[in-house]
């Protein structure tokens, strides 16, 4: 049995709970007093929890506890919105040093609906506002393809496009935003939330995460102690957190977090696109080269179709057979665009190319399954990827 504090919602509150998820629980986050914001140095890390399937057990063992060993400080308030496959409803639970309380025991939701996430954005910013804003999706991910699997709902899953548009309806500004999921450091997933303008920094995998997943306690205990740290500071504690749990541990040689400056990408979107419109023209004579290159090209060890993208362009520069001036000069810009956006990289014994994201260079069956999903991911149009990968296959 977990040892919790249910606090019983009046018969008021528990009628308006009925209606989620246009419900709110009272407004008591740090930073508010009177209906005002109060200007403080003041951090909400608040997590998504998308338990409503085969991870559900992992929140218990592993992340709870983790986060149960950052001690209390008045600066830092850690929230959770909790979807469970053991029973219907969704647990709101507050963490406050080595203790932790349900606050809000709210109807079932869907976790695989963007408009599930979107409310859960505004209900963080309703009832827990504060100068910064740290967010982690927890749950399964597989780069441009999905975040968060509710097997209680059908197994829906939240699309690029939906969290896209659950970010812009919201409208909260998310200083951090983090994937406690596989394979989500994905250039086509940081742009998508790049285009909402609200997200400033991704920290993310290329790689699986394991089911220890996210080792809270060294990743934030460097906020806990200090929340006057900057979103900067905060992304790159949780890559060297990540780094410090992982690294001894021999048989996680297939891992790798990243963070990565979202304004920093999509200024360096143009560089991007111009080498891919240099890839596009050379196809024609490059096509066995480039077969060729995906081989040889760092890719997540679950796939071969997500590469890492500076690697890509680096094994491009190394080959011999690519002679064409343009291509090499526009992929020479392109690794430089993309490797100023990474702010800090770690990848264990296997995973040491890594650089900071992926890219999906889908062939074959997988370019045949998924080709219609990519075609309405951000990237995929904007940067002329689908109509390379299109030409391509």
């Amino acid at each position: 049995m977990r040892n919790r504090i249910v606090i019983l919602l009046s018969s008021m509150m528990l009628a308006a709970v009925l209606i989620a998820p246009g419900v709110s629980v009272a407004k008591n986050g740090p930073g508010y007093q009177g209906g005002s914001v109060v200007e403080s140095d003041t951090w909400t890390l608040a997590i998504f929890v998308s338990g409503d399937n085969n991870l559900e057990k992992y929140w218990d063992e592993v992340s709870l506890p983790s986060l149960l060993q950052l001690p209390a400080n008045d600066g830092l308030t850690i929230v959770a919105y909790i979807d469970r496959l053991s029973y219907e409803g969704t647990e709101v639970v507050e963490i406050s040093g080595e203790s932790w309380s349900v606050t809000a025991n709210l109807p079932e939701m869907n976790f695989g609906d963007g408009a599930t996430f979107q409310w859960f954005l505004e209900q963080v910013d309703l009832n827990y506002g504060s100068d910064k804003l740290a967010v982690v999706a927890w749950d399964h991910g597989y780069a441009w393809r999905y975040i968060s699997d509710d097997v209680s709902a059908g197994g829906d899953r939240i699309t690029m496009p939906e969290l896209r548009t659950a970010i812009d309806v919201a409208d909260v500004y998310i200083d951090v935003l983090a994937f406690d999921a596989c394979n989500m450091a994905s250039i086509e997933v940081i742009y998508e939330v790049s285009l909402t303008g609200s997200v400033g920094i991704v920290v993310a995998s290329e790689e699986s995460v394991p089911t220890t997943g996210f080792p809270d306690d060294l990743m934030l205990m460097q906020t806990a102690l200090d929340a006057s740290r900057t979103p900067a500071e905060l992304a790159t504690d949780m890559v060297a957190g990540f780094r410090e749990f992982y690294e001894p541990q021999t048989w996680a040689s297939t891992v790798a977090l990243s963070a990565v400056d979202v304004a920093a990408l999509l200024a360096a979107a143009q560089a991007v696109q111009t080498w891919t419109e240099s890839m596009h023209a050379c196809l024609p004579m490059y096509e066995d080269a480039y077969a060729l290159l995906l081989k040889q090209t760092y890719f997540a060890w679950c796939t071969h179709y997500h590469v890492d993208i500076a690697a890509l362009g680096d094994t491009i520069l190394a080959d011999p057979a690519i002679t064409d001036d343009g291509l090499r000069a526009a992929t020479a810009d392109m690794v430089i665009a993309v490797d100023g956006t990474v702010l800090a990289c770690w990848g264990g014994s296997a995973a040491e190319d890594a650089r900071g994201m992926t890219l999906w260079w889908g062939t074959t069956g997988d370019w045949k399954s998924y080709s219609v999903d990519y075609e309405a991911v951000s990237y995929a149009q904007d940067m002329g990827w689908w109509a390379f990968l299109d030409d391509y296959n």
